[in-house]
């Protein structure tokens, strides 16, 4: 099955510390999901570009067999994330934000998107992410992630969202917001007990994620680096290989969501090894599924 995600596609310019900046790098949500999901299920994207983003970034999409039915390309510029990362990596700061296309962005899913079984609602307004649920037929296992500003400013449609969900991919940080708890297994235990949801993946950089069910706690480590380049992107590989390996098994039970993990965490690792995404750019299938059996093996999460 396919897997439909619905985000941001943006122009990154990231500020390293060592001094280097990067400029005008394709990045945003959908992008990075992209990047992972394509290597366990079909994807189709809805997302909103400018006209000056890049031809030959859409050709990457193409190549890996993304269906951009759903992308409109509006005059107009693409939206922008400038960011610069503190000296270990695990802190950075938004330098700026500027929406363009973005800030009037209305998905619209295409006719053949409507019987979509699989939904990754990437970071967005909470009443926009509800307007893509409200398209579908069915119904679809919805996935949902979020940030801050929509957990304090939007509380109130985000908890609707939530609740139209199956499950919450998000980081640690925005699991203590939603829960009012400080502890992380009381966090995901009460966020799968309000929202009666099916599962909740916390991310947490560097030390890997929860993965938390009905059935209980997992603790997934993150993949052992001897050097990170740029964690950009990491979280919604993530949540792309999560997804993608979901679509691909068609299945929820504990085992599947055992591979999921596996798996986005395997991608994930390649995405810290490059600038942006000179770490996926050319990764190959085989070499995925090397390090997700050797990663599976020393965790024995196979």
């Amino acid at each position: 099955m396919s897997v439909l995600v619905v985000g941001s596609i943006a122009l990154d310019t990231l500020r390293m510390p060592d001094g280097k900046v990067y400029r005008d790098v394709p990045g945003g949500s959908c992008t990075y999901f992209i990047h992972s999901a394509y290597f366990f299920a079909p994807v189709r994207v809805v997302g909103v570009v400018g006209g000056d983003f890049p031809k030959k970034c859409l050709r990457e999409f193409e190549r890996r067999g993304v269906d951009l039915t759903g992308l409109q390309v509006l005059p107009g510029k693409t939206f922008q994330w400038h960011g610069t990362y503190m000296k270990n990596l695990n802190e950075r700061k938004t330098d700026a934000l500027h929406f363009g296309v973005l800030e009037t962005f209305n998905p619209v899913l295409p006719k053949k998107y409507l019987d979509s079984k699989f939904i990754f609602l990437a970071c967005a307004q909470p009443e926009l992410q509800m307007r893509v649920l409200g398209q579908v037929k069915g119904k679809p296992l919805a996935v949902c992630d979020t940030i801050e500003v929509y957990i304090n400013n939007s509380r109130k449609a985000l908890e609707k969202l939530i609740r139209r969900c199956q499950g919450m991919i998000v980081n640690d940080a925005e699991a203590r917001l939603i829960s009012g708890e400080d502890n992380l297994v009381a966090a995901a235990a009460g966020m799968l007990k309000k929202f009666r949801l099916e599962f909740v993946a916390l991310k947490k950089g560097e030390h890997g994620a929860l993965l938390a069910t009905r059935e209980g706690i997992l603790p997934i480590p993150a993949y052992p680096l001897v050097r990170v380049v740029d964690p950009t992107g990491a979280g919604d590989c993530f949540a792309g290989g999560f997804m993608g390996t979901l679509a691909r098994l068609g299945r929820t039970d504990m085992k599947s969501l055992k591979t999921a993990a596996v798996n986005a965490t395997t991608v994930a690792s390649y995405c810290c090894q490059g600038v942006a995404l000179s770490g996926l750019d050319k990764l190959a299938l085989a070499q995925v599924r090397e390090r997700a059996a050797k990663f599976a093996g020393m965790t024995r999460l196979g």
